[in-house]
């Protein structure tokens, strides 16, 4: 199925990514310059307090907000000569298997952190010590050695042909790695170059590391178009279009390194109307903001956000698609069903949903 890839930017504004399938928003990406995700960059920071209550420690990487750093995301390495140090005594092991965070760690101590969540209110951004750097079809982890195949391909087939694949990488000594998605259907010559492009940037970030002084940022993150493009863009994708000319050279850039034999054919927009409204997706992104929502064929989602849960309430409105009451109320609520799917992905909301369905009296 095709799509296409929506690219709109604001120079030193904000950078809006949308993906369509069929003409439908299906994705959509925001990022505002003002408040860039930091979450994937990697600092040289000091340990500044240590709470043994909370087993965790406070880490001054050169923020406003001091990182918030888990005896669970300490790596092994940081432990007591006396303690194992295998990766299995780290983030997957119980608290009882550890050593206390205080044995680990002292205040001044210079030390390499990621975040991985953004810091939020009063609260500073969570860190870790497992480095995982991501490209497009692999993921390394520099220090550990475990070698393994993303969680979400589950088909047992597609997992054993790609451990073959991984059986015959050179895999540079103390780095883990980890197949994406995206490594689905790829070749060990695909593979193997995505890997030596990760181990050079390793090899780069670690000598900005010797040559550092804490705290300092060592290594940031990509922004959002390149991302977008490592890690959402496939197959499907056949027609990307940007609205910026320096945007658009560097999506070419991207594919034609990283995908090599993209189909996908690349625009510079330059209409009258805005990208996303030449496309109808300012409509869209209206409605993401409205509380009611409007069915197709008739009908309606009432949507409100509370601190505890999401509400939905399904109204039938004018839908009629059957003489029938009970298939009537059946069709509308497999609309909304979908529907509701679609708006919680878009809204990015989560937690504890409840959704009031039209009354059916059949329980089938």
């Amino acid at each position: 199925m095709s799509k296409q890839m929506l690219i709109n930017t604001v120079e030193g504004h904000e950078c809006r990514i949308a993906i369509l399938d069929a003409g439908r928003l299906e994705e959509l990406y925001t990022e505002r310059a003002s408040s860039a995700s930091q979450v994937g960059n990697i600092y040289k920071g000091k340990v500044t307090n240590i709470e043994p209550s909370i087993q965790a420690a406070f880490i001054d990487f050169g923020d406003a907000k001091n990182g918030f750093l888990h005896i669970s995301d300490l790596h092994p390495k940081f432990f007591p000569k006396s303690s194992k140090t295998t990766e299995q005594v780290g983030r997957r092991s119980s608290h009882r298997s550890r050593p206390p965070i205080q044995e680990c760690l002292k205040r001044g101590q210079e030390i390499v952190v990621q975040m991985i969540k953004q810091g939020i209110g009063t609260k500073g951004p969570a860190m870790t010590t497992y480095l995982s750097i991501p490209g497009r079809l692999l993921v390394t982890m520099p220090g550990m050695t475990h070698v393994g195949i993303s969680r979400k391909i589950e088909d047992e087939e597609v997992r054993s042909h790609l451990r073959g694949i991984l059986d015959q990488l050179e895999i540079p000594k103390d780095m883990g790695v980890i197949v994406r998605t995206a490594g689905v259907d790829r070749t060990k010559r695909d593979m193997q170059r995505d890997l030596s492009y990760l181990a050079r940037l390793w090899k780069s970030i670690d000598k900005r590391i010797e040559k550092a002084s804490a705290p300092c940022e060592i290594y940031q993150e990509s922004n959002l178009v390149l991302r977008t493009l490592r890690d959402i863009y496939n197959s499907d994708i056949d027609r990307i279009i940007c609205d910026s000319e320096s945007v658009t050279l560097g999506v070419k850039e991207f594919l034609d390194v990283a995908v090599p034999r993209a189909k996908c054919k690349l625009e510079l927009y330059s209409g009258r109307k805005g990208l996303f409204e030449e496309f109808n997706v300012e409509d869209e992104i209206r409605k993401i903001h409205s509380r009611q929502v409007e069915l197709e064929k008739g009908g309606s989602l009432v949507i409100d956000q509370t601190e505890a849960l999401v509400a939905i309430d399904v109204n039938s409105g004018n839908f009629r698609a059957h003489n029938n009451p009970e298939q009537n109320a059946l069709k509308l609520n497999l609309i909304a069903a979908e529907e509701v799917a679609r708006q919680l992905h878009l809204r990015d909301m989560g937690g504890v949903i409840v959704i009031d369905f039209i009354d059916m009296r059949d329980d089938k």
